[in-house]
Order: structure tokens, then C-alpha cells, then sequence
């Protein structure tokens, strides 16, 4: 560059700024001479003219690309200043330095003419406001990014050409290797592979990405994670499992040996200045798909079948999928189809109508609902066919069960041990580094100290977990449990029916044999048409009844019969006490009441030999008798006769607290309280508590079991308490 007549004094009185750019880190290390030619662009412009107070030296985008101008903190610097009129000249060597995209360099060139900036590079100096040098950079701009575009796309063909090969370096997960020659092969570290195998074959046995990783935290285990970048790269360190990784492990098809290219595509989304977004694609869409490029964790049909059971677990956002089993109760979540319309059913877990609807048409569209049928009487009926049709394979369920736990015992042991071995390993580490430092050395001896220390601990704990982890989930099968474990897969409807087996479960279980339900229900909603589709493809068909509209308000006659019977003798609380003893339930499964009896009573007109309430001194049906009745035949007061009731003293009866109370008083009972029976030989209430240590409390306590009898006697003008045992030491004392 020599000096330039475009130079003028009003642009030597302004900054001249040196821009200085490399597009990648990688050539900022690299090709440091294009760096040096930049940075030596301040002496061509202390040869302009300008002083070197004025010279300023932008250097911020080392390292950054041109093709976008909201990352770069300098060129938004730059162009600001150019804004404001600060700056007499730009220096650069080639206009490619500043922007490769034609809207962020014509706005350069705009503002520029404004504001009378200069631009410069190694072939001249340029005057923006001159339009055969704003013609010119123009050109130049669109050259520079016409030549981007090209190379471009020379290196992506060269990519694609090299992908459709196999042999393209891509980024590889956990549980892989790049050899210094470019092959892969598996992790070396045993732990890693084998905690990759039990991810895999936890998900083929649960079907559930959650389910594994629930699995991964019953029983302690961590995740492998490998460091793609920074001084540490290569490295693995062991992390808390998290739902994404599990589910990364899942997706990526390296883990089938295959080369897959193509699974991510990046979008442009409009706006000032323009942005990227990565989406990834479906399976069918990949670009490039070679198998048996990688060593495999599992087959491409496995891995493909990972995916489906993936897809189909998004029940919430694809209405197509059965869904993973999850907590309702409804048995048929995501397995029943309706009848008529083909779509799926969803279960209403409604507290008094639970069922299984057809609603799709209602909620999005407005219309109305298809069908429904009571989930209830469904469920019952399949679960009916299923233990039914399951019954012959009852043996190999069993063999199949032992074998799955003593496999699975096995691999959760051997990653115990490996996990030791590994803490073993990082101790002797630890140990041979303190012995090689300087004992002299205090500061640098003390942390390897401390370190040699923290790792002898862990070691410690981890031992303990393990001894206890051996007397629960590593425990091998004894002859005992292996009998039991048979014994549940003969009794299956015992398992099935068992409150320890969640509603997961049960359908878990009912997914092995059946894919889809069919149902279509009558013209009254009373009954249903179900067709099975089992595994196999087989086909069956099914009736399902419902009970006639208000079935559960007609009770059958042999308990209105036993209700009639028992009511003569007894109150209505008690006949629902004794129903419910008896096992008898109402109509819809629950346990009898005071109102419900009552109820019955009322509508078939059923007296009761045992009111609750009256005015009567007459005995009720069971022999029991109103308090005041008690009372004036003793001459006491009614509320004594109260009080001897809740200590147990005379047998009574009263519904709730605050209702009328009944006593029970026979000849002999008027005799005790009367004082008329021979007391002499009986003990006190103060002997019972000296003899046996014993609070008045506890005394009584012992009259209100029924373990001893009290009886009243004269003491003076003054009554007191006598006790006797009530069975076989009745007259003696209470010694």
C-alpha cells in the first residue's frame, strides 16, 4: 500500500482501526503468519499518516467465523464507532475479514459513506461515497462470499463422499474407542461395557426408559460419561443417571454397529440478524445408513425395536401409540380401540363412572363423544381370558423368572466388583504418589495425604454398601425362595390379585400376550363386543354384560332375609357390625353401616326388636333395659348407674357417645349392686393396688375387660368396691 489522494486531513484527525479476524481457533494456532500480516497493518497505517495514538487494534474475533455478526463482539464494536464518526479509516487485508454475509458488508459500506470511513486492504484504499469504489467493494463482497458458498461444498462433498464410506471421524458416544488409525473399538474398561449391557437389557425387559432408569437408582448404580473435549478428553468419569442419558444410550445406533449420517438438520430462522436451529429427524429420513461399521452392543433389529417401544411410550403427544403401562388402574390404557370409529380409547377416571371413552371427535373437533363403556366390567372380563389363557405356560414362567433373577443377581455383582476394583485401583494411585513426593515437601505431601485419605474412606464405604447390598439384592436364591418363586408363578391369579402388584404391573404382564383390544359397545350402553388380538395374531372374540341400570340399589333377598332375622335381637349398629363379621357386603362391595341397615329396614317395613331411642322402661329385643329403669329399681341416680356402665361394672350398650345408653341387669347383677351378696373374702380396691402394684386406673381397667367382678358393699354409712375373679376364683381374694 502506498499513500492514497483519498486521504484527506479530516480522516487523519479520526482513528484508524486495524480489524484482525481468523475464522477458527484452529487456524489462530495454526496459520499464524495470516494473524502476524494483519496485526502488521498498523505500520501501513502510521505510513498513511496517522499517528500511533490514533491507531487502534481490533482483534476480538480471533477465532470467529464471518458468516454471522451477532457473535462477533468486535465487528459490532467496529461498526459502531464507524456510526458515531470516530473512525478516519478501516484496515484489513482483505474485505473478507470483515463479514463473508452480503447484508452485514453492505451495511458497512453504507455506513460508511455516511460517515466518510475510508476502507482499506492490500489492493488499495477505498472511498465508499465514490461510486466506482462502493461498485468495487460490492463485487468484492459478493466474490467473498460466492467463494465461502464453494468451498463450501467442496468440503461437504468430500465429507459426503468419505461418509458414504463409513470412514468419516464422527463424535462417538461412551463405550468406544478411535484407534490412533482411525478403527473403533470397544471401551477397554469392563465397567463401561457392562453397564451398557444392562441398560439394554433392562429395556427389553421393562419397555420403559423411566423404568431402567428407576432401575439404575434402586440398586446404586452410575452412568459412564466421556469426555469429548478440554485438557481431560478421553477421559471417563461416573455420574448420577439422569432420564437423558439413559434415553441417549437408547437412540443412538452406534450402539448397533452402525454408521448413521444425516440424523440431525439445521434450519434457518428469519430475523435480524438471521439464526440456526438443530432438529433432529426421523429415522427414515438419515442420509446415510451403514451397519456393521462399528462393534456392536446389540443388533440393528434390537436397536430398532428399542426405538418403536421409545415411540409408542410417547402416549401424550402421538394418540396413534398404546403408550408405556403407567399408574391408572384401567387396565386397557393404550391397548383398547374403538369399535366404530378405529381411533383409541382413553381411560375416564372418574371417582363414580370410571371408564374407557372415545372422545377424540368431542375434544378437538366439538362434537360428540363416540362411545364409552364402565371400565370396570371390561377389566374384569380380560383379566378372566388372560389368567385363563395363560394357564399351560405357568413352568416355563417359572424357569423364565428364576433365570432372570440369577442373571440379573450376577451383573449387579460384577459391577459391585468392578466398581471396588476401580476404588482399589485410584487408591494405590493415591498411595504411590504420596510415597514419591519429597517428604521435605510439606505442602504438596499433605494434600497427596489428604487425598491417599479421602480415597481410603470411600473405599471403606463402598465395602460397607457392599456386605450390605450382599444380604439383600445380591442374595442368591435359597431352596426356600426358589419354591416360592414357583409357587407364585402356579398361583398367577393369587400374583395378580395381590395388593403388592401395582396397576404397572398388571399391565406389563397383560402387553406380553395381548396387543389390542377391540371394543364395541350395544345400542344401551348395557353390553359390549370385545375382539382380542393376542401376540400371536390370533383372534377371539368376547360378550361383555353390564348389570341393569339400578342393580345397585336392590339388595339381594337372602341378606334382607338375614337382616330381618338379626334385627329382632339385636340394634341396627350391631347387625352391621355382625353382617360385616360374617363377610356379607352391600350390593356395591362396601361394608355395612348403621344407615344402610336402617335403610333396608325402611324400605322392606322391617321392625327392629332393638331401638336405640324410646321412652319405654319395657326390655328391648336383647334383654337390655333404659338406665332409669336400672336406677329406680337400685334407688340410685341416673347418672351413677352412667358411670358403672363406663367402668365396666354392669354390661350396656350405647350407639354413639351422647346417645341413649341400654344396661343389661340380671338377678344376680341386682344382687351385687344391691349389696346383698356376701363380700367378707373379696379383695378391696386398695388391696388389688397394694398386692399388685397397681394404679386405680389399671384396677378398673381390669373390670372393663371383664377379668374381674365388682360388687358393692355397705361400708358404714358408706358404700365401697369389692372384686372378684370372674371365672374360677370367683369368692376368693384377689391374691
Amino acid at each position: 500500500m502506498s499513500t492514497s489522494p483519498k486521504i484527506q486531513a479530516t480522516h487523519l484527525s479520526r482513528q484508524a482501526v486495524v480489524y484482525v479476524r481468523q475464522s477458527t481457533p484452529q487456524q489462530v494456532e495454526q496459520n499464524q503468519e495470516s494473524t502476524r500480516r494483519q496485526y502488521q497493518l498498523v505500520e501501513v497505517a502510521g505510513q498513511f499518516g496517522w499517528p500511533r495514538s490514533l491507531i487502534e487494534v481490533i482483534d476480538d474475533d480471533l477465532g470467529l467465523s464471518g458468516t454471522r455478526s451477532d457473535q462477533r463482539a468486535g465487528f459490532q464494536r467496529l461498526v459502531s464507532c464507524i456510526s458515531r464518526g470516530e473512525i478516519g479509516i478501516v484496515l484489513v487485508t482483505e474485505v473478507s475479514r470483515l463479514s463473508r454475509l452480503n447484508s452485514d458488508w453492505h451495511r458497512v459500506i453504507e455506513l460508511s459513506a455516511v460517515f466518510e470511513t475510508l476502507i482499506a486492504d492490500e489492493d488499495g484504499v477505498y472511498d465508499p461515497r465514490d461510486p466506482n469504489d462502493r461498485l468495487l467493494l460490492g463485487l468484492k463482497g459478493t466474490l467473498f462470499s460466492a467463494e465461502l458458498h464453494i468451498l463450501r461444498a467442496r468440503m461437504r462433498g468430500g465429507l459426503l463422499n468419505k461418509a458414504r464410506r463409513g470412514e468419516l471421524a464422527l463424535k462417538l458416544p461412551v463405550g468406544y474407542r478411535r484407534q490412533i488409525d482411525g478403527s473403533v473399538v470397544l471401551e477397554p474398561d469392563e465397567q463401561v461395557r457392562d453397564t451398557l449391557k444392562i441398560i439394554f437389557e433392562q429395556f427389553e425387559h421393562l419397555g420403559s426408559a423411566c423404568a431402567v432408569l428407576r432401575y439404575f437408582i434402586a440398586h446404586q448404580l452410575k452412568m459412564p460419561r466421556l469426555i469429548q473435549k478440554g485438557p481431560n478428553k478421553g477421559d471417563i468419569f461416573w455420574a448420577k443417571p439422569a432420564y437423558q442419558m439413559i434415553r441417549n444410550v437408547l437412540i443412538s445406533p452406534v450402539y448397533a454397529g452402525v454408521f448413521a449420517y444425516g440424523r440431525r438438520k439445521t434450519t434457518t430462522i428469519p430475523g435480524d440478524p438471521p439464526t440456526t436451529q438443530v432438529q433432529h429427524v426421523a429415522m427414515d429420513e438419515w442420509q446415510i445408513v451403514i451397519p456393521e461399521i462399528y462393534p456392536a452392543y446389540l443388533s440393528y433389529e434390537q436397536y430398532q425395536a428399542n426405538r418403536r417401544t421409545l415411540r409408542c411410550n410417547m402416549y401424550n403427544f402421538d394418540k396413534k401409540v398404546r403408550g408405556a403401562p403407567r399408574e391408572g388402574h384401567g387396565l386397557l390404557q393404550g391397548i383398547i380401540v374403538c369399535g366404530r370409529c378405529g381411533r383409541r380409547m382413553t381411560p375416564v377416571y372418574s371417582s363414580l363412572y370410571p371408564s374407557y371413552a372415545c372422545r377424540r371427535d368431542k375434544v378437538v373437533y366439538g362434537g360428540r363423544q363416540c362411545q364409552s363403556f364402565p371400565m370396570r366390567y371390561v377389566d374384569a372380563a380380560i383379566s378372566e381370558i388372560f389368567l385363563e389363557a395363560i394357564q399351560p405356560a405357568n413352568l416355563e414362567a417359572t424357569l423364565a423368572a428364576l433365570d432372570i433373577m440369577q442373571h440379573e443377581r450376577q451383573m449387579l455383582d460384577r459391577q459391585w466388583q468392578l466398581r471396588l476394583d476401580r476404588t482399589r485401583y485410584q487408591g494405590q494411585v493415591a498411595k504411590r504418589q504420596y510415597d514419591a513426593v519429597d517428604p521435605e515437601n510439606r505442602l504438596v505431601a499433605a494434600e497427596l495425604e489428604k487425598r491417599w485419605n479421602d480415597t481410603l474412606v470411600a473405599l471403606q464405604n463402598l465395602e460397607g454398601e457392599y456386605l450390605q447390598a450382599q444380604c439383600t439384592d445380591l442374595a442368591p436364591l435359597d431352596e426356600v425362595e426358589r419354591q416360592a418363586v414357583g409357587q407364585l408363578a402356579d398361583d398367577l391369579p393369587a400374583v395378580w390379585h395381590a395388593p403388592t402388584t401395582t396397576a404397572r404391573d398388571r399391565k406389563r404382564l397383560l402387553r406380553l400376550v395381548i396387543r389390542d383390544v377391540t371394543l364395541k359397545a350395544g345400542p344401551q350402553g348395557r353390553s359390549a363386543e370385545i375382539t382380542i388380538l393376542w401376540s400371536g395374531q390370533t383372534v377371539t372374540e368376547h360378550s361383555v354384560m353390564c348389570p341393569p341400570r339400578g342393580w345397585h340399589c336392590v339388595t339381594d333377598a337372602a341378606i334382607v332375609e338375614r337382616i330381618r332375622e338379626l334385627t329382632q335381637g339385636l340394634p341396627d349398629h350391631r347387625v352391621a357390625d355382625t353382617l360385616n363379621a360374617e363377610g356379607i357386603r352391600t350390593q356395591t362391595g362396601k361394608r355395612w353401616t348403621r344407615q344402610g341397615v336402617y335403610s333396608i329396614r325402611r324400605q322392606h317395613k322391617i321392625s327392629t326388636g332393638c331401638p336405640i331411642g324410646s321412652s319405654s322402661s319395657s326390655a328391648r329385643g336383647d334383654g337390655l333395659v333404659p338406665v332409669k329403669t336400672v336406677a329406680k329399681a337400685l334407688g340410685v341416680s341416673e347418672s351413677l348407674v352412667r358411670l358403672w356402665a363406663r367402668q365396666g361394672i354392669i354390661e350396656s350398650d350405647q350407639r354413639i357417645p351422647g346417645s341413649q345408653r341400654w344396661v343389661r341387669i340380671a338377678d344376680d347383677d341386682m344382687a351385687r349392686l344391691s349389696g346383698l351378696t356376701d363380700t367378707r373374702q373379696l379383695a378391696t380396691i386398695a388391696n388389688m393396688m397394694t398386692e399388685h402394684q397397681l394404679t386405680r386406673d389399671e384396677v378398673w381397667d381390669l373390670v372393663r375387660t371383664g377379668q374381674y367382678i365388682a360388687h358393692r358393699a355397705s361400708h358404714g354409712k358408706l358404700w365401697e368396691w369389692r372384686l372378684a375373679c370372674a371365672n374360677s376364683c370367683r369368692g376368693s381374694t384377689a391374691g
